[in-house]
């Protein structure tokens, strides 16, 4: 039986819980514990930026709150005046990175503590750019090794 403890149920104020499973989980928590809205957020965050993918077959990014994308994009390159109304403009970028600029630019203060979900392998430059940013989750199909060490040193909020 695979189960992840949840850190509360669908709001704080409700106890905390286990899901349980005789299936593997798609989910592998890294640090800290998930609340039952995490693990809807990083389940619908993915099959968003999934559906974005094999749709227009650009790197795609979405920032996720309560169930609900704040912000979601694929990859299109960022104007000067864009990378710095997005406070992106200091840093080296991917596609994949730019595409989860636009996406919590979309709406940055409902962004804070999102689930930030991404379509491709998180690069460096994506780690880069989160270790600045609160995210309570961060989904991926697959990390590089140093991007992983960059973001297993994310401080939590």
């Amino acid at each position: 039986m695979n189960e992840i403890t949840l850190r509360y149920g669908m709001n704080p104020h409700q106890g905390s819980a286990k899901l349980c499973s005789d299936q593997k989980s798609p989910v592998k928590i890294l640090n800290g514990e998930a609340s039952y809205i995490n693990i809807l957020d990083a389940l619908n965050s993915f099959q968003l930026v999934m559906e974005l993918k094999r749709s227009l077959g650009l790197p795609s990014a979405t920032s996720f709150k309560h169930v609900s994308p704040a912000g979601a994009a694929v990859y299109h390159p960022l104007s000067p005046k864009l990378a710095t109304s997005y406070f992106v403009d200091d840093l080296e970028l991917s596609p994949l990175a730019i595409a989860y600029a636009r996406a919590r630019g979309a709406d940055r203060m409902s962004s804070y503590g999102d689930c930030a979900a991404f379509s491709d392998t998180v690069d460096v430059t994506v780690a880069n750019m989160l270790k600045r940013e609160v995210s309570d989750m961060i989904v991926a199909p697959g990390y590089d090794d140093t991007a992983l060490e960059i973001l297993k040193k994310k401080k939590e909020r």
